[in-house]
């Protein structure tokens, strides 16, 4: 980030300058003015503070009526959403400007990595080694961060080609004039298009928003990500110039899978999801195809063709008749664009039988039965292209054999998650209505596990005889035929992993196995095997199921049953750690102690049983959520976790910072490819010398941080009730941000109820972030004594360095004064005093702490662009967090029934109001959720 830099500030100043024009012309000077006047007022404030004149903001921001601070709100929303595109935009011409300048590169790209690579002597058959064995897999997930609409979200996108374009040519030129008035039509065209939505978004709002980063920006990155690993390759190793890359890289979704604790998420839902996929990536082909029938206009009276193109166009006769029926000879000496416009009509038919769930039979008699046979026509063409027009044969032909190999006709593997419990209600239900079954909520986990085995290895598909079934049971039965309907229709590969929530026990995964049986999805295949059509993996969340994967995935290996599932599907076991969860029940760094642990562990297992384990991290975009740069935390994964397989969450408006533009998008998948890499080589993470002192160090700090935050978040009697009232949380679930409510049950939240993400946003709104850190600074100060060994392990174990480094970074974010004035939001006075008290002195113990180790004067003192980038931010939020402070304040005022002085007709006013101010918010924090 490098806002000090002249020319991006100078950039920034000049659509902020666009933006108080489309102010003013469209909702008034006075609008404008009173947007100035708190800008410079605060920006003064933090300058040189002055509490009369910052009580003076205050008063003015409590005067304004709601509609005035709405316009407020989105003047710094949109500042931000200008700010951000202006610093993205940047960062893409420095990398740009780096590669044109004597062949620079910066760490984590392709050809940095591999002359690092280079210089550790891995040699050749090593680099193919470790790329054949790559998977890196990055799931989109919907999830209450992103208030954005996709209206909003295309305006920002075409915002960002036409400053990208005014970068592009010398200033005061015609070229730059017209691309400056174009940035100045969007940015007014921006401020009169509302930003957030005007309802509660539908599931189906949000698999349309996942699908929007596919459009906008990674079919266009895939291909590139591919070329320049391969041209990168080409140039470090060039013994490697004809290795065919394999496809490393694949999608996958949550979004109309994820039911946890979502109940707008049905079978029909998921069905809906799975269409929506494939109509977009089918669609897409459509595009390319027809791209490449104006390329492929090679006549075989001058070139030769190959004769097997010929051949395949007569294997499609039928179609070749029906396709060209409006004049038979068209294309005739022009072969490639015939085969192609048969491959169009083809791909036509697909989508027609996929969107109709195979009742066309028309188009099932054209359509492709599988995403290989679309590939052999198109690799047909490629060999045959490359005889005689090499740079055609490798040019869009080859990007679109590489984005079908990725993507399929599913574009992304929707993953399917649900609760343990719901799982064991279901199973019971399902053995309540047989005779000849136990009660199931009776038998202990030994007999659960027997009798779930003893079901399992029957032959033949299990029966129910009775429709008097729980709309829970039916409506899991339901989600079973609908996934079996639908990998038969789309593909093998249209769903993921069964993800299985709150894992505490091996009979959760033999339950969702018997549950599969139902509609086929696993059995017994005809050598006497079980099989699963979707691999079945455990999510361990909370600090207690991380420390018990020990004693559960033993018992779980241990069944030779599931053994030899496993030795019969590759041998792999996918494991997901949830970084939400833990955070929340044990804080920051017990969190991080237990994931750090559980790898090892698992990795021990795994080496015991002979199986291969991929870990799925659900990361989030806040630190506590395991959050931070993807490449760092990537190759800083604890040695020998990693095989070449990596699998992880993205989230809210993470996905828009990474995926909103082409550019950016090549950037951060370059850089977690590149991580992946380095972590999957014991060239890279090398054990450093002292690591058991390192990890004892590390427990101790985990112990010491733990006591801190349980001490405050579980026994400090009515803290749940100053979260509550001190933080935006319970708006959070009123307004129309996610689908999904943000508890899990009714009523005032406690750690249980509370959901993961509004746990951290609620905190982060309120500028508190005390996810990301209470508890640091105690355990910081209880090894002192330890100091030396503990800078010793920041210069020397990179997990130690990314994990302090992301604290520091989430730390400098909270603000205590502003975070003291949410506080008065909380109406008892002691439980006030004292949570704040404890808060305050935390964050005290916590700056000092980082400072001495990291051996700095102030914080990010080491990072002054991200310093001066947070410190510039800040005083843009300050007059966003008073607001919200001041709009909580009349929201919950007309939730007083006694109080007759706010209207109720002023409630849709504050509540419009008050969800800009989250979106603002935000916007300007950036990872929030």
């Amino acid at each position: 980030m490098l806002l000090k830099n002249d020319v991006l500030r100078a950039r920034v100043r000049l659509l902020g300058a666009f933006l108080g024009e489309a102010i003013s012309r469209q909702s008034g000077e006075d609008t404008l003015r009173t947007i100035e006047t708190l800008r410079k007022g605060f920006i003064q404030e933090r300058r040189e503070h002055n509490p009369a004149h910052k009580q003076q903001l205050i008063d003015l921001i409590a005067s304004l009526d709601n509609r005035t601070l709405k316009n407020v709100i989105r003047a710094f929303s949109i500042y931000f959403f200008l700010a951000n595109l202006t610093e993205e935009n940047y960062l893409r011409e420095q990398r740009r400007t780096m590669r044109a300048q004597s062949n620079q590169s910066w760490e984590g790209s392709f050809r940095r990595t591999l002359l690092e690579c280079r210089e550790r002597q891995i040699e050749p058959a090593q680099i193919k080694e470790l790329i054949d064995h790559l998977k890196f897999i990055p799931v989109f997930t919907a999830h209450p961060t992103e208030a954005r609409r996709r209206t909003t979200m295309n305006i920002l996108q075409t915002l960002y080609e036409h400053t990208d374009a005014m970068s592009d040519y010398p200033e005061g030129s015609l070229a730059f004039m017209q691309a400056e008035q174009k940035t100045a039509e969007t940015i007014d065209l921006l401020w009169s298009s509302d930003e957030v939505r005007s309802r509660k978004p539908l599931v189906y709002d949000e698999i349309n928003n996942g699908l929007h980063y596919f459009d906008a920006s990674l079919f266009t990155a895939i291909p590139k990500v591919y070329r320049n690993i391969k041209d990168a390759i080409v140039d470090i190793y060039p013994e490697l110039i004809d290795y065919p890359l394999p496809a490393f890289v694949s999608f996958g979704s949550w979004i109309g899978g994820d039911r946890d604790g979502n109940p707008f998420v049905t079978h029909e839902t998921t069905e809906m999801a799975v269409l929506m996929h494939a109509n977009t990536v089918l669609r897409h082909y459509q595009v390319l195809v027809r791209k490449l029938r104006r390329e492929l206009i090679h006549s075989d009276t001058i070139v030769d063709i190959a004769p097997e193109i010929y051949t395949r166009i007569k294997d499609y006769s039928t179609l070749d008749q029906k396709v060209f029926c409006y004049n038979p000879d068209d294309y005739n000496n022009e072969p490639y664009r015939r085969l192609l416009s048969i491959i169009l009509a083809k791909i036509k038919a697909t989508n027609q039988h996929i969107q109709s769930q195979g009742t066309d039979e028309e188009a099932a008699k054209e359509a492709y039965s599988t995403p290989t046979a679309l590939l052999d026509d198109l690799r047909l063409i490629r060999k045959s292209v490359n005889t005689h027009d090499k740079a055609h044969g490798e040019g869009l032909l080859l990007d679109t054999i590489r984005l079908v190999k990725t993507c399929g006709f599913h574009l992304a593997s929707l993953d399917i998650r649900q609760d343990s419990g719901y799982h064991g209600e279901v199973i019971a239900d399902i053995f309540a209505s047989a005779s000849n079954l136990p009660d199931y909520r009776t038998l202990s986990e030994t007999e659960r596990q027997e009798w779930l085995t003893r079901l399992l290895e029957k032959p033949g598909a299990p029966l129910i005889y009775t429709d008097n079934l729980s709309a829970q049971t039916h409506e899991q039965l339901a989600l079973m035929n609908s996934v079996a309907k639908l990998r038969k229709l789309v593909g093998d590969d249209t769903f993921g992993s069964y993800v299985i929530s709150m894992t505490n026990n091996a009979s959760q995964l033999l339950e969702v196995l018997l549950l599969m049986r139902f509609a086929g999805l696993s059995g017994i295949d005809k050598n006497g095997h079980l099989f699963s059509a979707l691999p079945v993996a455990p999510l361990f969340e909370t600090i207690e199921d991380l420390k018990n994967i020990d004693k559960i995935m033993p018992m779980v290996l241990d069944n030779p049953l599931y053994r030899e599932l496993l030795e019969h599907s590759g041998n792999i076991q996918e494991i997901m750690l949830g970084y939400s969860d833990s955070s929340k029940d044990g804080g920051i760094i017990t969190s991080a102690w237990q994931l750090y642990s559980a790898q090892q562990t698992i990795t021990d297992i795994a080496n015991q049983y002979g199986i291969t384990t991929r870990l799925f991290h659900g990361r989030g975009g806040s630190v506590s959520r395991g959050g931070g740069s993807t490449h760092q935390a990537i190759a800083a994964q604890p040695a020998g976790t990693l095989h070449g397989q990596i699998k992880f969450t993205e989230q809210g408006e993470v996905l828009y910072a990474k995926y909103a533009n082409p550019d950016t998008a090549v950037f951060e998948l370059t850089m977690g490819i590149t991580g992946a890499l380095k972590a999957s080589s014991s060239r890279f993470v090398e054990q450093p010398k002292q690591l058991d002192s390192y990890e004892a160090l590390f427990a101790d700090l985990a112990d010491a941080g733990e006591q801190q935050y349980r001490e405050l978040t579980d026994n400090t009697e009515g803290f749940y009730q100053f979260y509550s009232e001190a933080t935006p949380v319970q708006e959070i679930s009123l307004l129309n941000i996610g689908s999904r409510p943000a508890h899990r049950k009714k009523g005032l939240p406690s750690k249980s109820t509370i959901r993961a993400i509004p746990w951290v946003f609620g905190w982060s709104l309120a500028r508190f972030t005390l996810p990301a850190w209470y508890g640091v600074g105690s355990a910081l100060d209880s090894v002192k004594k330890d100091e030396a060994l503990m800078k010793e392990m920041n210069k020397n174990w990179p997990f130690f360095n990314v994990f302090i480094s992301n604290i520091e970074m989430a730390f400098t974010k909270s603000e205590m004064n502003i975070a003291r004035a949410y506080s008065q939001l909380c109406k008892d006075e002691s439980l006030r005093e004292q949570v704040m008290q404890a808060v305050i002195d935390e964050h005290e113990l916590t700056h000092a702490g980082l400072n001495s180790l990291l051996e700095q004067a102030s914080l990010l003192s080491n990072q002054q662009e991200l310093a001066h980038s947070l410190e510039w931010r800040n005083a843009y939020l300050d007059p966003i967090n008073y607001i919200q402070i001041e709009l909580l304040k009349r929201m919950r005022q007309s939730d007083n029934t006694d109080n007759d002085n706010l209207e109720n007709d002023d409630r849709p006013a504050v509540e419009d109001a008050l969800i800009r101010s989250i979106n603002a918010l935000a916007a300007g924090l950036r990872n929030t959720g």
